[in-house]
């Protein structure tokens, strides 16, 4: 009996405006289950996304490791061929200036021109054993024999 005094005592506008009130709560719940689903969608296609682009990801490190392990290589091989004609070019004028000097010695004469462009030699030989730190020997003091030579010829 208590539930029919409670139904007495609510209208019929309370009843239909309850109802209302359901169905617009059920069209609102509705359509944030519908956005769930198309937000829940979204994160999905972008966690495929993201672990797509992560393998992908991680064949570029491999391959700019692989890309970096090679210029490691070009760039020893550059190093070497470097010193190697650094060697060659150092041997090249050494035997140049030693020649100058025995050829002073053994009574030929050079141009001024000549003792500019040994000076200049002896100047370039000396900058690259510097930079490779190769032991000069007798360069030096055949150098000093070449300019004392040119101070007598061309008076200094």
């Amino acid at each position: 009996m208590e539930y029919i005094e409670i139904f007495d005592k609510i209208s019929l506008g309370t009843v239909i405006a309850s109802v209302l009130a359901l169905l617009f709560l059920g069209g609102l719940i509705m359509k944030g289950l519908e956005k769930y689903r198309k937000l829940k969608n979204d994160v999905e296609k972008k966690d495929e996304n993201i672990k797509k682009h992560e393998s992908e990801i991680t064949q570029l490190n491999i391959d700019v490791t692989e890309i970096k392990g090679k210029i490691d290589t070009v760039l020893d091989s550059l190093s070497k061929v470097s010193a190697d004609a650094d060697q060659r070019e150092a041997r090249r004028l050494r035997r140049e200036i030693l020649k100058f000097s025995d050829g002073i010695r053994n009574g030929k004469t050079y141009s001024r021109d000549a003792f500019q462009d040994i000076m200049e030699s002896n100047e370039e030989y000396k900058n690259i054993i510097t930079r490779r730190n190769i032991n000069n020997g007798f360069t030096e003091h055949e150098m000093l024999f070449i300019v004392k030579k040119y101070d007598e010829l061309y008076g200094g």
